[in-house]
Order: structure tokens, then sequence, then C-alpha cells
């Protein structure tokens, strides 16, 4: 059962879409294959949940195109996105759904769905758990397999991507 705490102010949308324009975090792409369709979006939602089992979570809105195949398909790819991938990021939030995967160089690994070859880190995971909160979906994946790279890490903040270097300036 969820309490909800009583007599806090309300706040407007306004005020926190400006809040959380304040908190940097990492960029990934966030992919799945259903009926031999490839879909992918950009995130910034992606977080660690547990080592034992091994499991990650992203923010999916239900609203977004991605959301019923990967509910479908019970399986995703989260590419971190490097300093170097901006473009990639942009790609997948704003290009039509078609043209999305022109951009970089995708293979896969165990469940089938788009890797970036080059990406910082890769989590292959299958569907954990879902919880329905309002307009989004908490997907928990269990991550089957991982790839990493070294290369430093694309940064969200304030509408812009960033580097680590350009963070500290």
């Amino acid at each position: 059962m969820t309490v909800m705490p009583q007599g806090f102010p309300s706040m407007d949308d306004a005020q926190f879409r400006a809040a959380m324009r304040q908190l940097a975090a990492g960029v990934a792409v966030v992919t799945t294959v259903d009926g031999g369709r490839r879909y992918g979006i950009t995130v910034t939602s992606a977080a660690s949940v547990s080592e034992d089992p091994p499991l990650i979570s992203i923010g999916v809105n239900k609203q977004s195109w991605i959301c019923d195949a990967l509910m479908r398909s019970r399986t995703f790819c989260i590419s971190i996105l490097g300093a170097s991938q901006r473009d990639i990021a942009v790609g997948f939030s704003r290009l039509p759904r078609e043209s999305r995967f022109d951009a970089g160089e995708w293979t896969t690994l165990a469940t089938g769905a788009p890797a970036l070859v080059g990406a910082p880190a890769i989590f292959d995971c299958e569907l954990f758990t879902s919880v329905e909160v309002k307009t989004h979906h908490l997907v928990i994946g269990r991550i089957l397999t991982t790839r990493t790279a070294d290369s430093a890490p694309l940064i969200y903040r304030d509408r812009k991507y960033l580097t680590v270097n350009e963070m500290a300036d």
C-alpha cells in the first residue's frame, strides 16, 4: 500500500520542470525489437537498482512509441552514450523513427535488442518488473550481459548535452 503525504502545498508543472533541469544525468539510448522492427529512444533516467540480482531501471513514458513494444518484447538494451555520441542522443530524441538507427554502428547481444558499438557501457536486459506510475512505467530490467568501452560519458543538464569538461566550466 502506498501512503501519500498530506498537507504539503502542490507544485505546478513549471516549477517541477525548472527544478529537474538542474539535475545532471547520464544519457542513454534504450532499444528493443518487436515483430522484427527496431525501436529506440533517448533517456536520462537509467539508474542502478541492485547488484544481486543485477538490476537497472529506466522511466518510459506510456505514450512513447517504444513503450508498448518494450512491454511486448520483454527485452531491451541500454547503451550509455559517450561524449562523442551527442548526435545519437539528438537523433533518438528528434529524428523520425525510421532513421534513428542510421547513425552509429549497431550490434546485438543476448536479447537481440540493438546495442551501440563503442558506447561506454551497454546493459542487455530482460524485463524483471514494471510499475505503472501515472504517465510512465518504471521499468526494471535484469541485466543479462554488459559491455564497456573506455570513453567519457555524455551528460544532460538544463536542456543541453555536455561533456564532463563542459560541466566543470
